[in-house]
């Protein structure tokens, strides 16, 4: 088992963990109109960070909203990291998808500590949303065979970008003024610290991870029937020891699109096989816009407060990550001290 702390969180709505989520629980959204123009003339709705200037652009507001995010972590659990021993996992943008690359950011950053990550110590997975739960997997091989405390993650993107909303309107998936079947593009940066044992309050457990690949993606016409994202919530799930019936509550990168949203429902009810009373679905995306690579980490980072600040549906939560190029990821995380019956 390991465990998932959230060090640090910049997001339109807040700018740590706690305020953040506390936002997102409330419904409290952060649309505004950007400075960008869709394809008819009309202004681009998004969910952009204020600290962040509206003249920054590509890889510049990509490294101010990580420094942003690294200059907000509590000090109390800063102090405590041993920042030069931890591996750190990056988790940018996919390949495929246009915007500004984080390929070599990391020696542009001031961290807390003079930490240096190079060599076998840093990881690069750039698998856009999935890539937070792909990077727990990795973290937890790091544990496992290297003498090292804990690891790092940090996520990144920001859709708030010219050339990533030229394509979201060419392909047909930004949410305009005439398409309201699209996603709302936002921006974000996560930092979290995986390790052997808890090293805050407010941690989770990450009781299974599962990753797959969807072949009937929203840019393709191949048959769907949600196969990826089902075959990486029963990896999650087999891992975890449980079932999906298990599960009280659950999260999501959904965005706004039609796709999204059946490809969950699909797998749950292909993975249901009991009745349960209720299990409500969580998706930040409904505040913050689609935040791209940070999406996984964000879903991590509002659990972890649910469980803490008690109002969580339940002790075991199943959250659910993927890419429009056809990757898949599941994670099942419980709240602390909690274990399987």
């Amino acid at each position: 088992m390991l465990f998932l702390s959230c060090a640090s969180l910049v997001c339109p709505v807040g700018y740590t963990a706690p305020s953040a989520s506390a936002a997102m629980r409330a419904g409290i959204a952060a649309f505004t109109e950007t400075c960008y123009r869709d394809a008819h003339g009309e202004p681009i709705i998004g969910a952009m960070v204020e600290a962040l200037s509206a003249e920054l652009r590509g890889r510049d507001r990509l490294i101010a909203l990580i420094q942003l995010a690294l200059d907000q972590i509590d000090p109390s659990l800063g102090d405590r990291l041993p920042w030069g021993q931890m591996p750190l996992i990056l988790c940018s943008r996919e390949v495929e998808r246009p915007g500004a690359r984080l390929a070599g950011i990391v020696p542009e950053l001031c961290f807390p500590s003079e930490a240096t990550f190079n060599g076998h110590r840093a990881a690069h997975l750039a698998s856009g949303a999935t890539s937070a739960i792909e990077a727990v997997t990795l973290a937890r091989s790091y544990l496992a065979e290297h003498d090292v405390p804990a690891c790092l993650i940090l996520a990144a993107d920001s859709l708030i970008d010219a050339r990533v909303l030229q394509w979201l309107d060419s392909t047909h998936r930004l949410k305009t003024s005439g398409r309201t079947d699209g996603v709302i593009p936002g921006e974000a940066a996560c930092l979290a610290v995986v390790s052997k044992a808890p090293i805050s309050d407010d941690h989770v457990a990450v009781h299974g991870t599962g990753m797959a690949t969807e072949p009937a993606t929203i840019l393709n016409e191949e048959p769907f029937r949600a196969d990826g994202m089902k075959a990486a919530l029963s990896e999650a799930l087999r891992e975890a020891g449980m079932a999906m019936h298990d599960v009280d509550f659950r999260l999501s990168d959904v965005a706004g699109e039609s796709y999204a949203f059946e490809e969950l429902v699909l797998a749950q009810a292909r993975l249901m096989r009991k009745v349960r009373p209720s299990q409500p679905l969580w998706h930040p995306a409904d505040c913050i816009g689609d935040c791209g690579a940070a999406a996984g980490l964000i879903q991590f980072a509002w659990a972890g407060q649910a469980f803490h600040r008690a109002y969580a549906p339940g002790p075991v939560a199943a959250l659910h990550a993927s890419s429009a190029f056809g990757p898949r990821a599941a994670a099942v995380v419980c709240a602390p001290g909690w274990t399987p019956a």
